[in-house]
């Protein structure tokens, strides 16, 4: 049994939006419409922007501005989230890809969203407004079979609440519904370095599973999108459109800057487990 400290969570809301917030040069956080992104050198080109999969231009999901203040070198930093809408890709790990950006100081401005096609923009827009989860109590890890559980509760609730559930996948997913209880409506969690708030107790990635960088450092989690924003989206065809339980976002655990432009991080898909 071991304890691990805790660590605040930025939580992160769906708004509308005047859409001159939502430009460039406000490093804004949003959601769908077009990117607003951070620098013209480099932006990826239509085989970055396409799906892995099936080859289909990806659409534009969201953007998370994610300056690192004690990085010089990342004074301005983005990550921004593509996926595929088009079925099977978009019930598959490989239907999503994933770009950060960071530049050292911004002396001009861009406004380039025509350089991703039209149909590359097929969300909702919104903005995403953040606030610190401050209820988070020191951390209890449970080890179980490899699998770390996570949670904010302390020892003695978290083995309650462990020993009213009859499985492990029933606890995980009932642990989720209660954390998230606390804040319904939040879409995004962002806390660089953190643990993940899985939904389910399957698919859940190990160390091995989540590629190095380019530049050869582990990569680390940073943001997960959760559940909620499908309610924003327009995306209702039920089983032929994105969908998912959990994306988590795993990026450079050295932020590192692999010369100028965009570079390709790592998103793990998770979804919902039947525990009926």
């Amino acid at each position: 049994m071991a304890a691990a400290s805790a660590q605040p969570v930025e939580l992160g809301f769906a708004e509308v939006a005047p859409a001159w917030r939502l430009r460039s040069e406000h490093f804004p956080s949003k959601v769908g419409g077009r990117p607003a992104w951070l620098g013209g050198a480099g932006l990826p080109g239509p085989e970055a922007l396409g799906c892995a999969r099936c080859g289909r231009p990806l659409a534009f999901l969201l953007q998370v501005y994610a300056p690192l203040p004690e990085r010089p070198d990342a004074f301005h930093r983005g990550l921004f989230l593509f996926c595929c809408r088009e079925p099977p890709c978009c019930a598959g790990l490989r239907g999503a890809r994933r770009f950060s950006h960071q530049k050292l100081e911004m002396t001009q401005m861009y406004h380039l969203n025509h350089t991703v096609p039209d149909h590359n923009f097929l969300f909702p827009e919104f903005e995403i407004v953040t606030e610190t989860e401050n209820e988070i109590l020191p951390e209890a890890v449970e080890k179980e079979d490899d699998y770390e559980v996570i949670g904010s509760m302390g020892l003695e609730e978290e083995l309650d609440f462990m020993a009213k559930h009859e499985s492990r996948e029933e606890y995980i997913f009932q642990k989720f519904k209660t954390q998230i209880a606390l804040e319904p409506q939040q879409i995004l969690r962002y806390g660089r370095g953190i643990k993940p708030l899985w939904i389910s107790g399957e698919n859940i990635p190990q160390e091995k599973d989540i590629p190095d960088c380019r530049c050869g450092s582990k990569r680390i989690f940073e943001f997960q999108v959760m559940p909620q924003l499908l309610n924003y989206l327009k995306a209702d065809r039920l089983g032929k459109s994105v969908d998912w339980g959990v994306l988590a976002v795993f990026t450079c655990a050295e932020s590192c800057s692999l010369g100028t432009g965009y570079t390709e991080e790592f998103v793990w898909k998770q979804d919902i487990t039947d525990t009926s």
